[in-house]
């Protein structure tokens, strides 16, 4: 609906076609219509205006705001473990496949749900071993996954609240997939800095995420991942550029990325 130019955004053809009051095509009538009927409708108005609207729900309602409480009820962990490895598990095993792990031997997948992630990449590495962090209920779900792939002798789970208390210290690289998405710049940045500091000089982080092109409007499935973000959490995705920034800001250095698998990349 919007394109840049000259750096301003200004109405795509589809906008001035069917938005404009006035256009002969002019989809007012229609979305008029829509909008007391559909509450996504105001949501999505709300969201971009800044207003996080009410009509997704009451607080404590979006998935992001059980971690940003410290705590998860454990049939709440299971559904999202359930949800997030139905969502996450192709991607795990092509990134496994296609980012180079080489060199580290101990990572800590933060808020790492499931454990799809550790569990793709212990199959594909023998020598690797992982842990997931994550709050207590969700440890207790991960350990179901772990097990039943064969891998409690691998992968382990420690229960840590990311937002209060400390980072485990005995690991060589940090692993976020899909976490960083969920919160503003500021609480990356505060996620970023402690995984700076609870890693060893030389340590690696790998964020996986599906990234923004330059411009900020696509491609059309992270854009649209992107609104979903933005309606349920306190986030939305992000350009290669703005996330090599948080990493420079936290006092990471030699930041690069590579496409892993369908529309996602690690930096």
């Amino acid at each position: 609906l919007l394109s840049r130019y000259d750096g301003r955004y200004q109405l795509s053809e589809v906008a001035r076609l069917y938005l404009l009051r006035g256009s002969p095509y002019d989809w007012g009538g229609l979305l008029n219509r829509m909008g007391p009927s559909s509450p996504h409708h105001a949501a999505i108005r709300e969201a971009l205006k800044g207003e996080r609207a009410s009509t997704t729900g009451a607080p404590g309602d979006r998935p992001s705001d059980a971690w940003a409480a410290g705590h998860v009820e454990i049939e709440q962990a299971r559904a999202i473990a359930a949800f997030m490895h139905s969502h996450s598990i192709a991607a795990a095993l092509g990134m496994a496949r296609n980012v180079d792990f080489s060199g580290v031997r101990r990572l800590l997948d933060v808020g790492g749900g499931s454990g799809c992630f550790c569990i793709a990449l212990a199959q594909r590495i023998p020598r690797l071993r992982c842990t997931i962090m994550e709050l207590p209920a969700m440890c207790e779900v991960a350990r179901e996954y772990v097990s039943a792939a064969g891998l409690a002798d691998r992968i382990e789970t420690r229960a840590v609240d990311m937002f209060r208390q400390e980072w485990p210290r005995d690991h060589d690289a940090m692993f976020f997939s899909n976490i960083l998405h969920d919160w503003d710049f500021a609480t990356c940045a505060r996620l970023l800095a402690k995984a700076h500091a609870a890693l060893p000089p030389g340590g690696r982080v790998f964020i996986h995420e599906s990234l923004l092109d330059d411009s900020g409007a696509g491609p059309l499935t992270t854009a649209t991942f992107s609104l979903v973000m933005l309606l349920g959490t306190q986030g939305r995705q992000f350009t290669y550029a703005e996330l090599a920034k948080v990493l420079g800001d936290a006092g990471f250095t030699d930041v690069g990325a590579t496409p892993s698998h369908g529309y996602y990349s690690v930096v």
